[in-house]
């Protein structure tokens, strides 16, 4: 099935952004003695850039203009990433001591000792995950 392979080659573009922002942070903190501030938003900036365009060439083999993708990848970046802070906030307001579905998975949570407020943090990022997913797949890529 098409979507589950793009589904998971967004999720090691994912992983691997992740790990490409860490070593840049670390790099420019430790060794570059930049402040910790313009490192992570030097990071954070590398690893968009590096999902844009192994998600425009490799998860999704976009054919559209570079530019209009462009656009809409940072513009569905910025909506995305107020939509998942905005439930970040709902969640933590309404229901911090018991979070949607916690209790379900207290078994698994509870000896990893991950408490209330960060697996809230997991269901922001989950939403911001699938919702950028979703949105990139239809919107930003469609040729």
């Amino acid at each position: 099935m098409k979507i589950f392979r793009q589904a998971v080659k967004y999720g090691i573009v994912g992983i691997g952004n992740t790990l490409l922002s860490l070593i840049i942070i670390r790099i420019m903190t430790k060794w570059g003695g930049c402040s910790e501030a313009f490192s992570n938003f030097t990071g954070y900036v590398v690893g968009l850039v590096n999902s844009y365009i192994l998600n425009r060439k490799w998860t999704f083999h976009s054919k559209s203009k570079w530019k209009k993708s462009a656009v809409r990848f940072f513009g569905v970046f910025a909506v995305c990433y107020a939509l998942q802070l905005l439930l970040l906030l709902l969640l933590n307001k309404f229901c911090p001591e018991n979070p949607p579905l916690y209790d379900f998975f207290t078994p698994v949570l509870h000896p990893l000792h991950v408490d209330p407020l960060f697996y809230i943090q997991i269901l922001a990022m989950a939403f911001y995950t699938a919702l950028n997913f979703i949105v990139n797949k239809f919107y930003t890529f469609k040729s």
